[in-house]
């Protein structure tokens, strides 16, 4: 995944992700919203096929690089629970 850098701050970021649609951009802001020093969370598509630019503001003093490399982790943990569960249905 690419990633562009638009605008960085201490509490304030924002940036491009590129090709990531609805799906995987509503995940991930649902997921920065259930941590409590994030202020702010939401991605703007200009056009249907534009690149995502997600937005993320925080509290705090809380680094908004780390709160979405956390929500990530967080997402993609519940990606592997779901993994792990449908490997027992098979059996």
């Amino acid at each position: 995944m690419n990633i562009t850098v638009l605008e960085l701050s201490q509490d304030k970021i924002r940036v491009t992700l590129a090709k990531q649609g609805h799906t995987f951009m509503n995940g991930l802001v649902i997921e920065l919203l259930k941590d409590p020093r994030v202020d702010v969370a939401n991605y703007l598509m200009e056009f249907q096929h534009s690149d995502p630019i997600l937005m993320v503001t925080t509290v705090d003093g809380a680094d908004p690089v780390e709160t979405i490399m956390n929500a990530c982790k967080r997402f993609s943990g519940k990606c592997e629970t779901l993994i792990e569960e449908l490997h027992t249905v098979q059996k």
